[in-house]
């Protein structure tokens, strides 16, 4: 179970705590500094904009309070040519502030875009979460209590000697030979558990009173096998999510590597493995900090160049695209949410055994261990601020 438990820990592992805190601060850093430098140009260029429509209002005023006062025609005229050129240029100016403004968001959507690259990879809850899962699979193997390996060597003796004789036996004996050693982690649930249980009270019940000694150590492990088979069917429950999780979390990996095809190669025509070397493996923030701009500024020129070529319809696929990356980003905090949540639920498995006489040091071990997990996943990711700083990435033009 523990390879379905976190197969995104097979596909993504490789960094570990300090160096991937590391990562990703310097990665907010990046994706801060481009977006700062995008937002000072914007809102220069809106307080330009701003001087510049009073400027030409003020001018549009006093040629309708000339226009009002003229009894000349000729002047008249004259006045209103003028009145249609600062119109004219009245929009130019709020034109410029539109690309400004689809510049900033589009390139916000492509940067929030690139960093996904590089923020799905690190979804790994560290090296410390290894240790952690095994810690758990080990807590559903009765062989590492102390005495139940000794003691269940004289109860599978007690199986083979008296299997021929009862049916049940033999069927328990089959399901020990088919599902291997127990050392090596047959969980003890399901049928298996139930005939296990059967079989034990019946060697139980076969000792008399010369064995009472082995006879009180059986009931003993009978209520470890029963706590442990109750825990591992408890921790089951909240493994199968993880398999729901990895799933989308694939998904959302495919869909993001379309929308870099899309935007990147056929938008703005950047090739992939350009990209490749100058951002997803560059290790100079500095660097991707430059390539970043340079992109937006590829982005603005085929804004530009979009606009003269389709008048009409200019801003719809890149709105469209804008749209798309955001709920990339969104679904993406949903995701980290999801696993934090699952994580959640662990706390309360252990709550549950934590007073359990035959589990409670395990519990305490466990709780430790997934404190570390908790600890650094909150520390990489912050879902609801992820998905709050989804919702607002973009400027309202």
């Amino acid at each position: 179970m523990r390879t379905l438990t976190f197969t995104i820990l097979v596909i993504l592992v490789s960094f570990n705590l300090h160096s991937q805190i590391y990562m990703d601060n310097q990665e907010a850093t990046v994706t801060e500094q481009v977006l700062k430098e995008l937002n000072r140009e914007r809102s220069l260029l809106s307080q330009n904009l701003e001087f510049r429509i009073k400027e030409i209002d003020s001018k549009i005023n006093n040629l309708d309070e000339s226009i009002k006062n003229s009894n000349s025609a000729s002047e008249k005229v004259e006045k209103l040519l003028e009145r249609v050129k600062y119109l004219e240029q009245r929009q130019e100016e709020i034109d410029k502030n539109t690309i400004s403004v689809y510049k900033y968001n589009y390139s916000s959507a492509v940067l929030n875009l690139a960093s996904m690259e590089r923020e799905i990879k690190p979804l790994t809850l560290f090296n410390s979460s290894r240790e952690f899962y095994s810690t758990l699979d080990a807590v559903s193997n009765p062989m590492n209590y102390e005495g139940y390996h000794e003691w269940f060597g004289k109860f599978k003796k007690y199986i083979e000697e008296e299997k021929e004789d009862d049916a049940r036996l033999e069927a328990l004996n089959h399901m020990l030979t088919v599902t291997g050693d127990l050392a090596r982690g047959t969980p003890f649930t399901g049928v298996f558990a139930g005939s296990l249980f059967d079989g034990i009270s019946q060697f139980i019940g076969s000792l008399n009173r010369r064995d009472r000694e082995l006879k009180e150590k059986s009931i003993k492990m009978l209520k470890l096998t029963t706590s442990i088979s109750q825990f591992t069917h408890d921790k089951d429950l909240i493994e199968t999510e993880w398999e729901a999780i990895n799933k989308s979390l694939n998904e959302l990996k495919e869909l993001q590597n379309k929308a870099m095809q899309d935007n990147l190669v056929k938008i703005l025509e950047i090739k992939q493995a350009d990209f490749e070397e100058k951002f997803t493996n560059e290790t100079d923030a500095k660097k991707r900090t430059q390539y970043i701009l340079d992109i937006s500024k590829i982005a603005e020129n085929k804004i530009v160049e979009e606009r003269k070529t389709n008048p009409e319809n200019w801003k719809q696929e890149y709105h469209d695209q804008m749209l798309r990356v955001q709920n990339l980003k969104i679904r993406f905090g949903m995701l980290t949410f999801r696993i934090l949540e699952n994580l959640s639920k662990y706390e309360k498995l252990i709550a549950k055994y934590e007073n359990d006489p035959f589990l409670k040091e395990e519990m305490k071990n466990l709780k430790l261990k997934l404190n570390l997990v908790r600890n650094s996943f909150e520390t990489t990711f912050n879902p609801q601020e992820y998905i709050k700083a989804s919702n607002e990435m973009y400027i309202v033009e």
